[in-house]
């Protein structure tokens, strides 16, 4: 995890076809899974929320976040957002029935 100081896991974007996507999930989520992301103490997600994060990308250069929580708030959960929201309009575009339940996930309690 970029903001703990672990190194950044770089996954080529070369995948062609949907074998290919299907590796790259299940490798993602090897990585997610992982012992050492997976016990992370508490305190250590504390101690960076107000931590300097310095993004390094290597086409479009390095970017620096105040905070880590300003690295979260918006740039990590925006970022995240954008993408699962382009990857259901595409669905949608392709005729997959998917409605704002599909999407909201669990957000909705019947009452």
């Amino acid at each position: 995890m970029r903001v703990l100081g672990h190194p950044n896991t770089i996954l080529t974007d070369d995948e062609a076809t949907f074998a290919d996507l299907q590796t790259r999930i299940a490798t993602t989520i090897t990585l997610l899974s992982s012992p050492s992301l997976s016990s992370i103490p508490q305190s250590d997600l504390s101690s960076v929320a107000a931590k300097e994060i310095i993004m390094e990308t290597p086409k479009m250069g390095n970017f620096r976040f105040e905070s880590g929580q300003i690295y979260l708030s918006e740039y990590a959960i925006p970022n995240f957002h954008f993408h699962l929201t382009t990857a259901y309009c595409i669905l949608r575009n392709l005729g997959v029935p998917l409605g704002a339940f599909d999407y909201l996930g669990g957000v909705f309690h019947r009452v």
